[in-house]
């Protein structure tokens, strides 16, 4: 798998306020945005985008609605997994593909994070890309499978699914701009989940 296939399917580069436009565009539009007009909007963005969409989401307030934050944690799961065995083609089942949020409030939990995304945008650049591309992006969508895996148990703990959404968010962001740095910081931000993990219980 190309890092093309891996960060961008159709090889043309989707910056990180693109992806935020597209789908603010959707939840603008409607009043009810589900999973399947997301996945759509995006179109052919890339695996990358199309993890860190709900990795994004679930570090915003929208991460208080009541089973947000697994739904979020299993699609990243889901969609990393795929990319991990290098599946052509993106499978989600239905009952995901129809769950739908308000339109209002997706846009609202983007925006909240755009300013954060922007920094980031302006700030990445290629270095140390051999931890973003081939096995080293592997590994990373292989990470992001782990970390989605755990979101839905982590419920229980306040907070603690958004800190892994947001690791999980960095590790999507260095697969777009071939940025490894944000590799260390996304294992920064896991290392601080851990301490509060051990500190709660």
């Amino acid at each position: 798998m190309s890092n093309a296939d891996e960060g961008n399917s159709d090889g043309v580069p989707r910056s990180l306020s693109d992806i935020l436009d597209s789908v603010e565009d959707v939840a603008k539009a409607n009043d009810q945005v589900s999973v399947g007009d997301v996945v759509e909007a995006l179109g052919r963005a890339g695996t990358a985008a199309l993890i860190f969409l709900p990795a994004v989401v679930a570090t915003t307030p929208l991460s208080g609605i009541p089973g947000l934050s697994a739904l979020c944690g299993i699609m990243i799961a889901l969609i990393s997994a795929q990319a991990v065995i290098g599946r052509r083609g993106l499978w989600l089942p239905g009952k995901i593909l129809r769950r739908n949020v308000e339109g209002d409030k997706l846009y609202d939990g983007l925006e909240k994070v755009r300013r954060p995304l922007m920094f980031l945008e302006r700030h990445t650049h290629k270095r140390l890309s051999f931890l973003t591309t081939g096995i080293g992006a592997r590994l990373l969508f292989f990470l992001c499978m782990l970390g989605g895996m755990t979101m839905p148990f982590l419920e229980v703990i306040p907070f603690s699914a958004s800190f892994v959404a947001a690791s999980v968010s960095l590790l999507t962001i260095a697969i777009l701009t071939l940025d490894g740095a944000l590799v260390v910081a996304a294992a920064a931000v896991l290392m601080l989940l851990v301490g509060v993990v051990i500190y709660v219980i």
